[in-house]
């Protein structure tokens, strides 16, 4: 199941279906037997989409007053194995690389002074607290901490698309730049523009 969840997290976030993809991973949840990890149904993050709309908006406001930006992107921590805090940074960037391929996420021209902290999850944050890459358990556990795992980014994803929404109809100078996210250490961003 594995590579079946990534590929279709992947395909599907690469080609701007988040709303499915959040749709599909949902349900593959809920069709496994409970556990901690099913917490995660029915929260997300965005109740702080005004709070990260202004995080997007102050943070080009003060990367473009030092040179050029062409895309901005945000990283979600290691949030499975960093459970006392979940945030994000951001990073903006001169040139625009291909959403397919990331290596240029690794080289910006500017970053955040302070993180954007994500709140509203404790619960599911707790999950991975107690369950996270503990071996020996059963395989339905597994399978709902990985589905989980795509899910939370996913939902990440979905407050950074909502974010930039607001934030452009607030300033214009950001209608038409591409807006990336996604979680530290994965090769699959979502992107709006």
């Amino acid at each position: 199941m594995s590579g079946v969840v990534s590929t279709n997290f992947e395909l599907l976030v690469a080609r701007g279906r988040l709303g499915a993809c959040i749709t599909l991973l949902e349900e593959g949840l809920r069709s496994l037997r409970r556990t901690p990890y099913h917490r995660l149904l029915g929260r997300d993050f965005l109740s702080q989409t005004e709070g990260a709309a202004a995080y997007i908006t102050d943070f080009y406001s003060a990367a473009s007053a030092r040179g050029r930006v062409a895309a901005l992107y945000f990283e979600m921590n290691g949030f499975a194995v960093n459970t006392g805090r979940w945030y994000c940074d951001g990073f903006a960037y001169g040139k625009v690389g291909d959403v397919w391929e990331l290596d240029w996420l690794s080289s910006w021209d500017f970053e955040t002074d302070s993180p954007f902290v994500l709140e509203g999850m404790g619960p599911v944050r707790e999950a991975f607290a107690e369950l996270y890459g503990r071996g020996g358990q059963p395989l339905g556990v597994q399978l709902a901490g990985e589905l989980a795992e795509h899910l939370v980014t996913a939902r990440f994803m979905q407050l950074i698309d909502a974010a930039h929404r607001v934030a452009r109809r607030r300033d214009r100078r950001l209608r038409g730049l591409p807006v990336l996210s996604t979680a530290h250490d994965w090769d699959t961003a979502h992107r709006t523009a």
